[in-house]
């Protein structure tokens, strides 16, 4: 696995988790809240230029959902679904491209 597989895999696991975490219970909800800070570690540490909007999008849903976490707030889980829906614009955004890149490599000769 490449660099950049690594990154997309972080970025996309830590937005899923924050996902999970906005509809878990209680008790699930504190079981997860480290792995979800442990994860906001790794997505800070992500270097690639081309994910730098992903990377803010990212750690942006991360804040929403472990304040959520804490205070209970509606206002912070709604802020964490619009960030993830934009995380998943994003990514899909990225996927297009690569898949453009992709077919454009070399012409057929």
């Amino acid at each position: 696995m490449n660099n950049t597989d690594r990154e997309i895999e972080i970025l996309t696991n830590a937005t899923l988790l924050a996902g999970a975490l906005l509809n878990a219970d209680t008790s699930k909800r504190e079981a997860m809240l480290p792995k979800l800070k442990a994860l906001e570690n790794e997505v800070k540490a992500t270097q690639l230029e081309v994910h730098k909007n992903l990377k803010r999008l990212v750690i942006m849903t991360l804040n929403a959902a472990i304040r959520y976490s804490s205070s209970g707030k509606q206002s912070d889980a709604k802020l964490a679904r619009r960030n993830g829906n934009e995380v998943a614009k994003e990514l899909g955004r990225l996927k297009r491209l690569a898949h453009c890149k992709e077919e454009n490599r070399w012409p057929l000769i």
